[in-house]
């Protein structure tokens, strides 16, 4: 296969991916939302358009989510949802900015039916938001009542560049754990490289890459579910290499291998396997932010 083909081959296939989602939303009635439903997360308290950050013409927001009945009297863990796509990106493949669509929105009042707090923000620069940021959080931490010293990522696909290079590359960012679902994982030896270049120019998706594996950060553990029947080329090829390479390092990496899940496995494979790998997921950023 030459570089073009395996272009054509990935775009045919993320453009597939998302007219599933319509579909799916179309012939339900329904917006797609994650498999896994839990008490009170229609009641979760969410505070929109909360300004972040000033560009040139705009300001970024972010939406925060808090458990029901939180009342705001002590700080709580943070989840951040991770964005490697920009928003004009994401209008054209999903027709919303990433922090409206409905899949993460759901997500969001999972974390917070689970005791915690959710964030998923705008974004213009990818790697340069999710500093800016990190930063705001770190100053505005008492005003939110979220603890930063708490605080955990969620990330998936094509926006796990951004997210893994951000928390893998330094031992300087304020995240305490990372959960990544049927991402792809660029280090600098990965081979097809300039093909997943061109295919993020055309798509909106940033492509950072992980620096020499010796150099990870090695205090923050990661959690990888990883789809067995993903159907992205080379996705879980990389994500192989990336293990290895992890193992080698003795970083300290979960991996759950759903052998029959699908690329979007937590909208698509609606079982009982989905529910207990995000009901996994949800223990797993607990147990790392010490949530009671």
């Amino acid at each position: 296969m030459n570089s073009s083909d395996l272009v054509r081959l990935i775009f045919v296939v993320v453009f597939c991916l998302q007219f599933n989602i319509k579909t799916v939303a179309q012939q339900s009635n329904k917006e797609p939302v994650a498999a896994l439903k839990l008490p009170g997360m229609e009641n979760a308290i969410i505070k929109n358009d909360i300004p972040y950050q000033t560009h040139p013409g705009s300001t970024l927001k972010m939406d925060v989510y808090y458990p029901p009945k939180f009342d705001f009297k002590s700080k709580i863990p943070v989840i951040v949802v991770v964005l490697g796509y920009t928003d004009e990106a994401g209008k054209k493949l999903i027709g919303s900015k990433f922090k409206d669509f409905s899949w993460l929105v759901s997500w969001c009042k999972i974390t917070a039916a689970s005791g915690m707090a959710a964030i998923v923000y705008e974004t213009v620069d990818p790697e340069n938001d999710i500093r800016s940021l990190e930063k705001h959080l770190q100053l505005n931490q008492d005003k939110l009542m979220i603890d930063v010293d708490r605080m955990g990522a969620f990330v998936c696909s094509a926006h796990t560049p951004t997210a893994i290079t951000h928390i893998l590359n330094s031992s300087n960012n304020i995240f305490k754990c990372l959960a990544i679902y049927y991402g792809m994982i660029l280090t600098q030896d990965f081979e097809f490289l300039p093909q997943i270049d061109t295919l993020s120019l055309k798509m909106g998706f940033k492509t950072p890459r992980l620096g020499d594996s010796k150099d990870w950060n090695k205090k923050v553990p990661v959690l990888f579910v990883r789809a067995g029947l993903d159907n992205v080329p080379y996705l879980n090829q990389a994500f192989n290499n990336f293990y290895a390479k992890a193992l080698d390092q003795n970083l300290p990496i979960t991996l759950i291998n759903y052998s029959n899940g699908l690329h979007g496995f937590d909208l698509y494979n609606d079982n009982d396997t989905t529910r207990q790998i995000i009901k996994a997921t949800l223990d797993f950023w607990k147990f790392n932010l010490h949530v009671k």
